[in-house]
């Protein structure tokens, strides 16, 4: 190694910072190391992001690393989610923000107001990662093997039915709502929505937060697109019980 790199390799005569920078290095050169992987492939890279448009899927893989605890390992973690390429535009309309629908794919990523994607799917390395180029190797084919399986899962059930059925559903509440208006089940949607705001059956009040975030899907659902709206920006997840 030249005398002038930086280490990215933790040693046992290093502080636990500096294993720590290590693996941060590390993590970087491997990302770095995907991009002549991704050529031809489909998949195109953004920050920390690998992602990919397949018909009317979109695929996404966020890549997160460092070292173990103790820092005396190299660690990645990748996880890869799915989500149809209409859920977005759904969402984009229903909170005016229209104009998102005309960025990049990679915007579907790394938004900070977009739908998350299911994740599907995660990897861990946390041994013996010293090798950049073959730890490269090993994510991409983590990708695109976990991609795969991620297609394949979709073409059991409908999308709204793997979300009702993911172990964490209740994170991901905007998402199963965009997915059901999607599937063109707008009516079902509402009634969702309405039973997750709104205790009792009650009925909300017109100037409510709640009832702004319904308001918005709605315009959608009847080929409209919604004003602009900070109550629905943020609760992105649906997670939030707004009175």
């Amino acid at each position: 190694m030249n005398q002038s790199e930086k280490p990215i390799i933790p040693q046992e005569n290093m502080t636990l910072y500096q294993r720590q920078l290590c693996g941060q290095r590390f993590k970087d050169q491997v990302i770095k190391g995907l991009n002549p992987l991704l050529k031809g492939t489909g998949w195109k890279r953004k920050s920390a992001w690998v992602f990919k448009v397949d018909g009317d899927w979109y695929l996404t893989a966020f890549i997160t690393g460092g070292t173990t605890p103790d820092g005396m390992e190299n660690l990645i973690n990748v996880e890869l989610g799915i989500k149809p390429m209409a859920v977005d535009p759904i969402y984009w309309k229903a909170t005016g923000l229209s104009d998102n629908i005309k960025k990049p794919p990679s915007f579907r990523s790394n938004a900070a107001f977009k739908m998350p994607a299911l994740p599907m799917a995660k990897q861990t390395w946390d041994k013996n990662l010293t090798d950049v180029e073959q730890a490269s190797t090993d994510i991409f084919n983590a990708i695109t093997g976990m991609a795969g399986a991620a297609i394949k899962a979709i073409k059991s059930k409908t999308y709204s039915e793997l979300v009702s059925e993911h172990e964490n559903a209740d994170r991901y509440q905007t998402l199963f709502w965009c997915s059901l208006i999607a599937e063109g089940k707008g009516s079902t949607a509402l009634e969702k929505m309405r039973a997750h705001y709104f205790k009792d059956g009650q009925e909300p009040d017109a100037q409510s937060q709640a009832a702004e975030i319904l308001e918005g899907f709605r315009s959608v659902i009847e080929g409209k697109d919604a004003a602009h709206g900070r109550h629905l920006t943020t609760d992105i997840y649906g997670n939030q019980k707004i009175p």
